[in-house]
């Protein structure tokens, strides 16, 4: 059975084929450059790509049948967009993960609806590639989510802090004099020019940041246990070498919306 899961984000859609659980190959797709809603022509566009040429792009990664769709979304307003696109593409009506979705996790937050649905399903991700473990994953893309879950399947909440490509953007566009730099790993802590004094404020700040709530997250909730911290998301090849996680898992939502919808 194949499976093509796709994981909606306020910048991309990264969309993954699965034959029998296995991640046969991914690819991420540019659909708004961080805009949240759709232009006024949506039923034609999903903001910054055309429903054809998505449309023709999900055809070539799947390059065959579909048996079943899973989707998971943070863009409501982008949702129904995807789901008929995707539905007309493969002719499978598209299973969606919702709080209330039947995915066997219990839901600590006070408000469940309101948890994000790609927090969940990197928390089903690593109960597929990591079963019976206590994890923390640290989910680095336009936010960095940092989500806390139990062997017991309990999912307590965790927290969420600015995504690293928004710590250098951020002042550039609040700053008169600091300019925009591309992200790269920085070689020393005490940078000797402007560039590479925000590199490495952006990615050691951003790890420390990381770091710490891993930490406390870790005491508060588990004590002494053993607890696997899972790393993943488009940002998170920019800490290598800072030393965070356990295993780096850049597929790690996508294997989430295949445990998601194999049958049991």
């Amino acid at each position: 059975m194949r499976t093509l899961a796709l994981d909606l984000g306020n910048s991309t859609l990264f969309a993954g084929v699965f034959e029998d659980g296995r991640l046969l190959r991914s690819v991420r797709i540019d659909v708004g450059r961080g805009r949240r809603t759709p232009p006024a022509n949506a039923t034609r566009a999903m903001a910054g790509i055309g429903i054809p040429a998505l449309q023709q792009n999900l055809r070539r990664l799947a390059r065959g049948k579909i048996d079943r769709i899973a989707l998971c979304s943070v863009v409501p307003d982008r949702t129904d967009s995807l789901t008929a696109a995707v539905r007309d593409a493969f002719g499978v009506e598209p299973q969606i993960l919702t709080a209330a979705a039947g995915h066997g996790l219990k839901i600590g937050y006070r408000q469940p609806q309101r948890l994000g649905t790609d927090r969940i399903a990197t928390v089903l991700g690593a109960r597929k590639l990591h079963p019976q473990q206590n994890v923390i994953v640290v989910d680095c893309g336009t936010a960095t989510t940092i989500t806390v879950a139990d062997r017991a399947g309990r999912l307590h909440g965790g927290a969420i802090l600015p995504g690293l490509g928004l710590w250098p953007a951020m002042l550039a566009q609040r700053t008169a004099r600091l300019p925009a730099v591309t992200l790269r790993a920085p070689t020393t802590v005490v940078a000797r020019d402007t560039a590479a004094a925000i590199r490495s404020g952006a990615i050691i700040g951003h790890a420390g940041a990381i770091r710490e709530l891993v930490a406390r997250s870790r005491t508060e909730v588990f004590g002494r246990q053993r607890v696997v911290v899972l790393g993943t998301g488009g940002m998170v090849t920019h800490l290598k070498g800072q030393r965070l996680f356990t295993a780096v898992e850049p597929g790690l939502i996508l294997h989430g919306l295949d445990f998601f919808v194999r049958p049991v």
